[in-house]
């Protein structure tokens, strides 16, 4: 029907109020010439208006009307049929018009809003309280369709101009902080609002066409940013040139020397084939050239986390240079990555932007984020290429896009982190796959749908078939495997061979792959991609003598064998299987298995001559004793039997000790199934335990240790067990493989082998974890110190936090671990020491404090015994220790919590979990790891049904700072109602799973059969009463997060036992009513006598009284919870009731049949003997109904918003006092509210409104609106704060200013009323700009500020007509002025809050509206609710707009309507933008060019800085000059000029103070005379030579002279920017300030930042000026400059573009 080529996005974000107002406008080609309108997806943005070419449109939001199509929505959002929410009809008067290449565009204009978003853009803060917006971008159509109109499909691409309409700054913790939009697409421009100067608009491009899926951006103060470039693959990845310490090793390869081998190289140590030969890119270097080609990779987080920024990202250069070298080029422009707060998954992946949690970021001396960090940025690196430019066909098709992402991610894990790590984390995987693929749909079928939870899975199988395919390809064909066909793909995105919209198909990627390897794969797709399950392999082997061959016999079943899915079918797996043995020889043979049913013998010839392996002889055990594999380094294969003594002492038992005539007669040394890893399979295969333990010791491949340890762990002996301890003590094992075969000790430590893994174990880590003892029989429960900690070794980090926690697994007939155990673990925990180690030891901590808690959590004797009591002290003296100094992300705390609820779940009766703790720690003040923490402590403790739990719960579920929080907890609410469900099933025999007994018993009951049935009985256990519970399910309903099965299900539920509609919906606006009515209560309910709310028992959840009070700061202070109200409008009937329970930031949607809520009765199973059943004491209300003015009423709810938190009311048993009067409060004039609420409904104290006498509420208003001007001005930054003599660098100050006053003291002052009348408010303004003449000399830059704002306050005093009103002032501003030498220009930066020296008058705050929203978090002014949202009043207007919000707006525009009005019109902003450009670019480029060229000559050094009369010896310089300048002065100022002439005539200004000051013949004279003359003839040519506009032809034209001189040999020093340390110029910045280079000017051309070919020869000649600035002449890089010169000169001669070049 039509096509959208290009779309306009521009949104204006309002921080405090969480507000969006968007303009978007697409560029739409018809297909055919009957088109009369279009449907978009608009599934939750509320649309204003549409207009197409300017004509008015009707449109209509097609939403869900009944139950079913709310319940259909969940999954209709991923349906190929859904075309979308927004219907617009075009009007008659519109026609589609026909050109002679089609139809001609047409323009539809939207215009919309959102209101505190909750999916698709997400308003979240940090833990510290920045706040910042932010995308939900997923790679599939989905979410941008929750917060912007468009075609949100995969098929549909499209180039993008990306406006946002930003505060400059917002306040967080007393500071103003910049705020910075980081978007889609390159930055082509940043300006200040035409209207409004508090304000910034960030312009971004995205030139390449792309899906509207992939857009994203995030908005907020990112502080801290680097830029990576291609030096950090040279120096390791370290962007710290003064790095304390030094990021560990994360590639530790297993030596390559095998296990055993001697000088001699016999025949049992030929192991050539043991270990697969790694993929050819598993060893590439990524060269300089292809991550310079990137054109820029930034990163960028809040303030205060440079270190951690720069570690983390080290990496990302080597990562999309391997990625743009193995696979094709990058397919942006740039890369940036931003990490930020709020996020509900780890990795936000959009086009050439990522989104990343901030808890990823990690400091060098962390070990364990590294590798999850680098996993996961990883993984969206790659998804650049797979995901945002190379999309899916078709839903059926989402898995191979997936695929791709996680198989080229696999690939630089490979590359990164080895070949080990990558063959140990694919084995994992495929284990993984085995167990979840059960009742599992296939990765593609046709008509299929995609939903959340499938994406888990599918990321999980999709990179594993892919993998098996590359085996495939590579074995069965001739060529380098799937990295070939990847290649192709991403070259065909390019050639267009996929289409516009870069859509890959399954089909056509799997033709490709057999046309690149002849290998036909159709068999393998018909099982791996269009089947099911995996294969279960049972094997078992028989050696024939007779025909020297052994016998394999294979039984195969499917992992879908029992499943009851109708589309999860079992079948049978066909294809090659590899089958390994070693035989006798040493020599591993493969043989391949062709499998092709499902029970088949296989013979496999024998190759050696047949005869015994000896392994138990004299002559073999003295052989592997001699044996050595470096200096001094015993053989591991009889580690602990270099002596009699030592065999004693380690327990050793040989293999064969026992049954040696059935070790003897083995014929090889074994077998090992699909070595490769070709099959994602489950083996069962039987061989001997002596086997197993041999393919430990001398198999070099990570993937058959790892198969042996798992299989000596389910063969326990004495002889595994001392194979197990060798691979632990063998520092060449790969260090995960050592780990696993630490905690398969564990499970040999038992009484029937005479505790042998237990001995082991206690060996190990004395030997190679404490300090020695000099007594040789140390008995084994002989406690010893620990050794200071050394995390140098990674592995041998993770084998020692391995053996701590394999001994915590032991357990002895008590249910404990045994006393040398628990004494090792105490030792580790008291005697920690990590004062030498570079690393930090918080993970290792929170280890120990785990196995401490798992030591003693089962035992018989928890209250009783010593050491359990012990174990619980030392963690929490841990978690103590950690609210001291905490640790990264305060992973001790979390730690000792987790094991806190661990212990009471266990120990039910020992009463160890601490309500009040736990709910401390769940307060908005912890840092999100506790919180997340300690709400799962809570809910697994309590439960969600008892109701001041659950009420807490809902308070936080619906705090929309914290997204994250807001989803665990309706995850865990979401699993404890499963569970409790299927529970009550099986208690009442639900009708829905009964079956009859005997043989027609079902086997497996089907999941959601019972949870419906178990739900019925969960209705009438009451959870229809819970309000809280309510409101949670509505929000998991709708919540993206939660799998759509969950999600379907829940949404039943809660639509047949609340009988709710759509809440999704906003609902309609109603008639405000002009009332106010409040309910008191006037004597509080005294709660019974044995109730929860008069017990003191620390089980109870009563007990959160209090714990408001003293909240232990973890981290870092935290802002104060703050309530939050829903907005409610003065003209609306209000209800303040306190019958109902407050739920904090929730709309009920209305009810209809249910019941009032009971009084909370808690579960009998919480085991609380003190918690009964409280007795209401009904009261009747008093009801007070006042007709008050506006600001009366709302004096009230501000007053009401203002007390305590929900939970604290509804459980305070504290009586409340009793009602006083309320005092209405006259209203200068009568305003309107922005939007209907709902009404509010809490539980509050009476109300009392106090007014403060002095300044009248009307000239309040006035002052705030002055110092709202004031604070908002360009040139106030420097009086926003207290001078700080350090910071500013001006430490006489306070020895010249007695009385020192700034703007934020007067605010203060206001907010707490300490001004009685209007001049003492001017006075203190006077006194501030006072102080400021007094200290800084006229012609500084804070004088002239000054001046700039007293002009500003003038006139804001004059337009608010306080000038009337203020008398004089009766303060004598007397300042004594000191002479002009001992002043020195300084500029007050605004980096610190000092509080203000003079005392505050406190008196009592006057009742204002409160909004319910959070406190603002711009530096402006706090947004007053009756603002109207969508237009602007009139700059010369004072008034404000009245707007009926109860009327719906016009949806049909006129023709001649404009919306200039409009903060985020895109037009109004461009207009703004090309009027600056025709008015003032043309000779403020001139000015700026000129400048340049002066800056960057020699004569001009003197006059760079302002004159310093101390430090250049001319103490009367101030005397002569009254109005000094300088070019750095002039430099500031570019941007005031209002014309060329202010420009010229302060140079001429410069030339004179110098002329005047300097006599004739002295040095800075000569200086003078030589700059002028330069600034002469520069001015003469620029200014009568016209600018060239730069079109595309004089881009391609500048890339060509570019590409020429940066080929030119001589250009060497000048190809990129200059490095001060590295070069050895370390003065390099004094002289030149403004450098330039090649690869500036080449970015610049690539961004297209050039206006005019003026500018491009100007930065060439700034480069050649540069050169001759800083190198005298006669010097090699002088030489070099004058040679560029010359070819410059030439190059541009052709196009007259030299006439620019000096």
């Amino acid at each position: 029907m039509f096509a959208v080529s290009h779309q306009l996005v521009s949104l204006d974000i309002d921080f405090a109020r969480r507000l969006v107002k968007g303009v978007t406008e697409l560029s739409i080609t018809p297909k055919t010439a009957d088109l009369t309108g279009i449907q978009l997806f608009c599934d939750r943005p509320v649309v204003r208006s549409v207009t197409i070419d300017g004509l008015g449109c009707e449109f209509e939001r097609l939403g869900p009307i009944t139950r079913q199509q709310v319940l259909d929505k969940i999954s209709r959002t991923q349906d190929n049929n859904d075309t979308g929410e927004l219907l617009i009809k075009f009007p008659k008067e519109f026609s589609v018009e026909s050109t002679n290449t089609g139809f001609k565009k047409a323009h539809v204009r939207i215009e919309f809003y959102l209101v505190e978003p909750k999916t698709g853009l997400i308003f979240s803060e940090s833990d510290d309280g920045r706040a910042t917006v932010h995308t939900e971008t997923r790679m599939y159509p989905s979410v941008t369709r929750s917060w912007l109109p468009c075609v949100d499909t995969m098929h549909e691409r499209s180039t993008w101009d990306l406006f946002y309409t930003v505060p400059a700054c917002i306040e967080s913790s007393g500071q103003l902080l910049p705020i910075t939009v980081i978007s889609v697409g390159e930055l082509s421009s940043l300006v200040v609002h035409p209207r409004d100067p508090s304000r910034k608009v960030f312009r971004y491009v995205m030139s390449t066409a792309t899906p509207a899926c992939t857009l994203g951006f995030v908005a907020g103060p990112f502080t801290s940013a680097c830029t990576l470039d291609s030096s950090l693959l040279a120096v390791g990845g370290s962007t710290s040139n003064t790095a304390a310490v030094v990021p560990p090793p994360l590639n530790e390869e297993r030596a390559e020397t095998p296990h055993g081998s001697d000088s001699e190289k016999d025949e049992e140590e030929e192991e050539e084939g043991d270990t697969p030969v790694a993929p050819a890119n598993s060893s590439v270097t990524v060269s300089a050239e292809t991550v310079d080609a990137i054109g820029g990779i930034y990163a960028f987080t809040y303030g205060g986390q440079q270190a951690e920024l720069e570690n983390t990202c080290a990496f990302l250069p080597e990562a999309l240079g391997f990625h743009s070298q193995e696979f094709g080029a990058y397919p942006y422009t740039s890369y940036k990555i931003v990490f930020l707060a709020g996020l509900r998954t780890p990795v936000v992946t959009c086009a050439s932007l990522t989104l990343a949690s901030v808890e990823l970021l990690h400091p060098a001396a962390v070990i364990e984020a590294a590798y999850e960090a680098r996993r996961v940025i990883g993984l969206g690196v790659a998804q650049q290429w797979f995901g945002t430019y190379v999309a899916a066909g078709d839903w059926a098709d989402q898995w191979l896009v997936l695929g791709l992402a996680g198989y080229t991610a696999g690939a630089f894990v490979r590359h990164s982190l080895g070949h080990n790590e990558h063959r140990f984390r694919l084995k994992r995987d495929m284990a993984r796959l085995c167990h979840a693929d059960v009742n599992q749909r296939a990765l593609s079928y046709a008509g299929q749908r995609w939903a959340p939870d499938d994406e888990a899975f599918v990321r999980l199988k999709a990179p594993i078939v892919l993998h098996m395919l590359d085996r495939r390809m590579v074995k069965g064909g001739q060529s380098l495997g799937l990295a070939r066909m990847v290649a192709k793909v991403l070259g065909a995105a390019v050639s267009g061979d996929l289409g516009s919209a870069h859509a890959v198909t399954t089909a056509w990627f799997l033709r490709g792959c057999r046309r690149v390897s002849g290998v036909d794969v159709g068999a393998f797709s018909e099982q791996w991609i269009y089947g099911t399950g995996c294969p279960v392999f049972h094997m078992a082997y028989a050696f024939n003598r007779k025909k020297l061959a052994v016998e394999i016999t294979v039984h195969q079943e499917s992992t879908n064998a029992r499943a009851t899915a109708p589309w999860a079918k079992p079948q049978v797996f066909r294809g090659p299987l590899t089958a390994r043995i070693r035989e006798a020889d040493g020599t591993p043979y493969e043989h391949v298995l062709d499998i092709c049913e499902r029970v088949r013998r296989f013979e496999v010839q024998f190759n050696t001559k047949y005869k015994r392996i000896r392994r138990s002889t004299k002559r073999f055990h003295q052989r592997q004793m001699a044996a050595t594999d470096d200096a001094g380094a015993p053989a591991a294969a009889l580690f602990g039997a270099e002596s009699l003594h030592a065999k004693r002492a380690w327990r050793v038992v040989e293999w064969g000790e026992a049954d040696e005539e059935s070790l003897a007669s083995a014929t090889f040394e074994w077998i090992r199934v699909d070595p490769d890893l070709e099959w994602a399979c489950v083996v069962h295969f039987d061989q001997p335990a002596f086997m197993w333990a041999a393919q430990l010791q001398r198999d070099r491949d990570v993937a058959a240790q790892a198969d042996a340890v798992a299989a000596l762990q389910r063969m326990p002996s004495q002889a595994a067990s001392t194979a197990l301890m060798r691979a632990v003590m063998d520092a060449r094992v790969f260090f995960r493989v050592r780990v696993a075969a630490a905690l398969a000790l564990a499970a040999l430590a038992t009484e029937r082998l005479a505790w042998i893994g237990l001995h082991h174990l206690v060996n190990i880590y004395k030997a190679r974890y404490c300090l020695p003892s000099g007594n040789d029989n140390e008995p084994l429960d002989e406690p010893r110190l620990p050794r200071p900690n050394d995390f140098s070794s990674v592995g041998e980090y993770f084998t020692q936090r391995a053996v701590l926690a394999a001994l915590s697994n032991i357990r002895d007939r008590r249910g404990e671990a045994p006393a040398p155990a628990r004494r090792l673990l105490l030792a580790a925990l008291r005697y920690n020491d990590n004062s030498e180690n570079p690393y930090a030891d918080g993970h290792y901590l929170a280890g120990l404090a785990a196995a401490a808690a798992n030591s003693v959590a089962g035992s018989q004797r928890f209250q009783s015994g010593a050491g359990c009591v012990d174990a619980m002290a030392e963690v929490e003296r841990l978690r103590a220790l950690d609210l001291l100094v905490p640790s990264f992300h305060n992973v001790v705390t979390c730690a000792a919590l987790e094991a806190l609820v661990r212990v009471s779940l266990v120990q039910p009766d020992a009463h160890v979990f601490n309500t009040a703790l736990f709910a401390a720690m769940a307060d908005v003040q912890a840092y999100t790891p506790v919180r997340q923490t300690a709400v799962s402590g809570l809910l697994l403790h309590w439960g969600p049904c008892v109701q001041p739990v659950a009420r807490l719960m809902a308070a936080w579920a619906s705090d929309l700072a914290h997204p994250r929080l807001a989803v665990d907890i309706s995850r865990h609410v979401v699993q404890l109602l499963m569970v409790r469900a299927m529970a009550f099933g099986r208690q009442h025999h639900s009708l829905l799973f009964m079956e009859e007994q005997g043989s027609g018993v079902a086997e497996h009951i089907d999941t959601p059969a019972r949870l419906v049935g178990g739900f019925e009985a969960l209705v009438d256990d009451g959870i229809a009463d819970s309000l809280e519970l309510r409101s949670i399910l509505a929000s998991a309903v709708y919540d993206s997060a939660v799998p759509a099965e969950s999600r379907r299900l829940l949404a039943a539920v809660h639509a047949l036992v609340y009988q709710t509609i759509d809440e999704s919906i906003p609902p309609p606006p109603r008639q405000p009513r002009r009332r106010l009515k409040i309910r008191l209560q006037p004597k509080s309910v005294k709660p019974a006598e044995g109730s929860p709310m008069s017990s003191d028992s620390e089980d109870t959840p009563l007990a959160l009284l209090g714990v408001q009070d003293s909240v232990p700061r973890i981290q870092q202070p935290r802002r104060k919870y703050q309530k939050k109200v829903p907005r409610v409008t003065t003209d609306e009937f209000v209800s303040i009731d306190d019958d109902l329970p407050p739920i904090a930031g929730t709309r009920p949607p209305p009810l209809a049949g249910t019941r009032p809520p009971p009084i909370a009765v808690p579960d009998a199973s919480l085991n609380s003997p003190v918690y009964t059943a409280p007795v209401a004491t009904p009261s009747p209300p008093i009801k007070l109904k006042l007709k008050l003015s506006k600001v009366t009423s709302s004096a009230v709810l501000d007053t009401v918003s203002s007390s305590s938190s929900p939970l604290a009311k509804e459980i305070s048993p504290a009586t409340p006092p009793p009602p006083a009067p309320v005092t209405p409060v006259p209203a200068p004039a009568p305003v309107t509210p922005a939007a209907p609420a709902t009404p509010l409904v809490v539980t509050a104290k009476p109300v009392e409104t106090v007014v403060s006498s002095g300044i009248d509420t009307a000239a309040r208003k006035l002052l705030h609106r002055v110092l709202r001007k004031l604070s908002r001005h360009p040139d106030a930054f420097p009086f926003m704060r207290p001078v700080d003599v350090i910071l500013d660098g001006c430490p006489t100050y306070y020895d010249i200013i007695k009385q020192p006053m700034d703007l934020g003291t007067i605010k203060r002052k206001l907010e707490t009323n300490g001004y009685s009348t209007v001049d003492q408010f001017e006075a203190d303004v006077r006194l501030m700009l006072a102080n400021c003449y007094a200290f800084n000399p006229p012609g500084t830059p804070v004088h002239l500020m000054g001046e700039s704002v007293e002009r500003a306050f003038d006139s804001e005093w004059t337009k608010c007509g306080l000038s009337s009103v203020a008398q004089p002032s009766s303060t004598a501003l007397s300042v004594a002025l000191p002479s002009s030498t001992a002043l020195s220009a300084t500029l007050p930066s605004s980096a610190a809050i000092v509080e203000p020296s003079t005392p505050v008058a406190t008196t009592p705050k006057t009742a204002r509206i409160s909004t319910g929203k959070r406190k603002s978090f711009q530096s402006s002014a706090p947004i007053s609710p009756t603002a109207p949202l969508f237009t602007m009043p009139p700059l010369e207007s004072t008034s404000i707009k009245r707007v009926k919000t109860h009327e719906t707006p016009d949806i049909t525009p006129t023709k001649n309507s404009t919306s200039s009005q409009l903060l985020d019109d895109p037009d109004a902003i461009m207009e703004y933008l090309d009027q600056t450009r025709n008015e003032s670019t043309e000779w403020l480029s001139l000015c700026r060019r000129t400048l340049l060229r002066l800056q960057a000559q020699p004569s001009a050094i003197e006059f760079m800085a302002p004159v310093d009369p101390i430090k250049q010896g001319v103490p009367t310089y101030f005397d002569v000059i009254k109005r000094p300048i300088d070019l750095s002065t002039i430099r500031n100022k570019l941007t005031s000029y209002k014309s060329a002439n202010e420009f010229k005539e302060d140079l001429e200004l410069l030339f004179s103070n110098c002329f005047l000051f300097n006599i004739p013949g002295t040095y800075v004279h000569t200086q003078c005379e030589t700059l002028q003359r330069i600034f002469l003839t520069t001015w003469s040519r620029l200014s009568n030579t016209p600018d060239l506009p730069m079109d595309d032809k004089a881009y391609e034209r500048a890339r060509a002279v570019l590409g020429k001189l940066k080929r030119d040999e001589r250009c060497w020093p000048f190809l990129k920017p200059v490095d001060p340390v590295a070069l050895g110029v370390p003065t390099y910045f004094d002289l030149v300030k403004n450098p330039m280079d090649m690869s500036t000017v080449q970015k610049k051309l690539a961004k297209k930042s050039y206006r005019h070919v003026a500018e491009f020869v100007a930065d060439i000649q700034l480069i050649i000026d540069d050169c001759f600035l800083f190198n005298i002449p006669d010097t090699p890089v002088h030489d070099c400059g004058k040679a560029i010169q010359a070819l410059a000169s030439k190059l541009l001669e052709p196009d007259h573009w030299n006439q620019w070049l000096f």
